[in-house]
């Protein structure tokens, strides 16, 4: 699959909704004062955070002035490394990040969720970085396994199939708490079947 020059590949509503539920209800948080989501592109991680509570502010950055994000919550037009929001001991970093750089992009949204203060750090990865997040000398508190290949959603509308032969992970990085590296698979997301 030929790679956006943007890395525009926008996250299923439904997957963005079943890594809030994980957060929920398997590592029972309760939902988020404040979400930040960095590289925002089409917003899946904002709107899933207010459907699953409505007084969350939600705010959000990425380089692509004409993110679709910008139509449901505020999308600083910058990169995450020159992004500064509000700090919020109690904010949630919940994104799909771009790939270009998995491991230097892990190192980024690290030092955001520093700066920022945010209790969680949540991201939605290929399953191919799954053995480099176990080996890392910053390992996550938890990770989500979901079997699901998404269908990614492009510019126009375009449904772009991942190219990994398995699923997603979502790893999340708690700010309080040792790093366990717990494993927990993620119940499916969409519909079984070859079109679902």
């Amino acid at each position: 699959m030929r790679r956006d020059p943007l890395d525009r590949y926008y996250t299923p509503d439904a997957l963005a909704d079943a890594c809030l539920a994980f957060l929920r209800d398997t590592l029972h948080f309760t939902a988020p004062e404040v979400v930040y989501e960095p590289c925002a592109g089409g917003g899946a991680f904002g709107r899933a955070a207010h459907r699953h509570a409505l007084h969350t502010q939600v705010s959000g950055c990425d380089p692509d002035l004409e993110a679709p994000a910008k139509a449901y919550f505020h999308v600083d037009p910058c990169c995450v490394e020159h992004w500064s929001p509000t700090p919020n001991p109690h904010g949630f970093i919940l994104t799909n990040p771009h790939y270009t750089n998995i491991y230097e992009t892990i190192l980024t949204m690290r030092s955001l969720q520093a700066r920022t203060d945010a209790r969680i750090l949540g991201l939605l990865l290929r399953a191919t970085t799954l053995e480099h997040l176990m080996a890392s000398g910053d390992p996550p508190y938890a990770i989500g396994i979901t079997r699901q290949r998404p269908r990614w959603g492009g510019p126009g509308g375009a449904q772009l199939t991942s190219s990994d032969s398995c699923g997603s992970v979502w790893a999340v990085w708690n700010r309080y708490k040792c790093r366990t590296s717990t494993l927990y698979p993620m119940a499916d997301w969409r519909p079984r079947g070859r079109h679902g």
